[in-house]
């Protein structure tokens, strides 16, 4: 649901108001954007711009850094944005780039948001995105990143009996029928076939050669591209069911340095996909994702009270809740109603293609964010 113009214009002052003077009202920003949707937030970014002068983003930057500085900062852009400025923080490097950072962004993957992906970050860093790839990524990951960006997905081609033995044997020859594995004909499957086909070619792939096609990724490559093949297969069987496995990664890891659990918060905040992730997770973990979420690692008690609002869930009290945070301080580190603008933010972008099972059927549901 949108916000009034109303809303909109109180909202806005209100965290215009927590950033005025010496510090910042944390606890004030934190309620505020732990409740806004991303369109809500597109809204806020829009109208904010147009009265201050100036970005949100460019305010908070000002104001807050840190972990917690991070996480407001990421809500504070459209979600398509923040891929963005992960590809150009990824690739802002002496050397090799951060794969970590491009695979989050570009493996898995539909057209339709690879294509949003490339124009905005043109627009934004007037740069193509692939002559970035080119000159900061090397080898075999180098090839599969370009290979995600063509935005060639047969996703809505009709397969035949025929293609799937094809693909079957082509992946047979690629790996096991060989020492030396390549990496070319996976990379042009994985990236290239639309998922409901490749889940009847893992399908075929197991039944023919007794080995799931992930033990044999795992026998026959190593490091980055492994990670990757992995990822591919992963989100063609269940794009949901793999998100939900990051999340618990993310939850479990005990390193104060790691900051995938706000990149994952900001990306998949969208309330429809969010509630699916949730299903999903809880369904297949011995504890439900706010147990998880109530017992992950946290460097500061903001980012974590920011965390837990936008994930929607409810945490237990400890003894930080105690502690006087009502005060300002630093962290480290003309529109008819509902008609407000929205910020350039494709409504449709964060698109999910998830291959579901029910039975022994084979279903394809598309969800799109909120």
């Amino acid at each position: 649901m949108l916000l009034s113009q109303a809303e909109v214009n109180k909202t806005i002052e209100d965290l215009r108001a927590t950033m005025k003077g010496l510090g910042t009202n944390e606890k004030k920003l934190i309620k505020i954007l732990g409740d806004k949707t991303p369109k809500q937030m597109s809204q806020i970014m829009s109208r904010y711009h147009n009265s201050y002068g100036r970005t949100l983003y460019q305010h908070i930057d000002g104001e807050l850094s840190g972990s917690f500085g991070s996480l407001c900062k990421g809500v504070s852009v459209p979600i398509l944005e923040y891929d963005c400025d992960l590809i150009y923080k990824a690739c802002n490097k002496i050397f090799t780039a951060n794969y970590t950072y491009l695979t989050e962004v570009l493996v898995g993957r539909t057209n339709h948001d690879i294509n949003a992906i490339k124009t905005y970050y043109e627009d934004k860093y007037h740069e193509k995105v692939e002559n970035v790839i080119s000159r900061k990524c090397y080898g075999d990951m180098e090839k599969l990143y370009l290979t995600c960006l063509e935005g060639k997905r047969e996703e809505n081609k009709e397969y035949t009996e025929e293609d799937i033995n094809n693909d079957v044997n082509t992946l047979y020859q690629a790996t096991l029928a060989r020492w030396n594995s390549s990496e070319k004909e996976l990379i042009d499957i994985l990236c290239h076939r639309q998922f409901q086909h490749l889940r009847n070619v893992f399908f075929a792939f197991e039944n023919k050669y007794k080995k799931p096609i992930t033990t044999v990724i795992e026998e026959k490559f190593v490091g980055p591209i492994e990670k990757n093949f992995l990822i591919l297969v992963k989100s063609a069987m269940d794009r949901y069911q793999f998100i939900a496995e990051e999340f618990n990664k993310a939850m479990y890891n005990n390193s104060l340095k790691s900051t995938k659990l706000i990149r994952y918060t900001i990306r998949y905040r969208t309330p429809i996909i969010l509630e699916t992730i949730k299903e999903i997770y809880n369904t297949n973990y011995k504890k439900t994702f706010g147990e998880d979420l109530n017992n992950a690692t946290f460097i500061d008690k903001n980012t974590r009270n920011l965390i837990f609002l936008l994930l929607q869930e409810k945490r237990e009290k400890d003894n930080d809740d105690d502690d006087d945070s009502k005060g300002k301080s630093r962290d480290i580190d003309n529109f008819e109603d509902d008609e407000v603008p929205l910020s350039r933010e494709v409504g449709d972008f964060e698109t999910i293609q998830v291959v579901a099972s029910e039975n022994d059927d084979q279903v394809i549901t598309q969800i799109k964010e909120e």
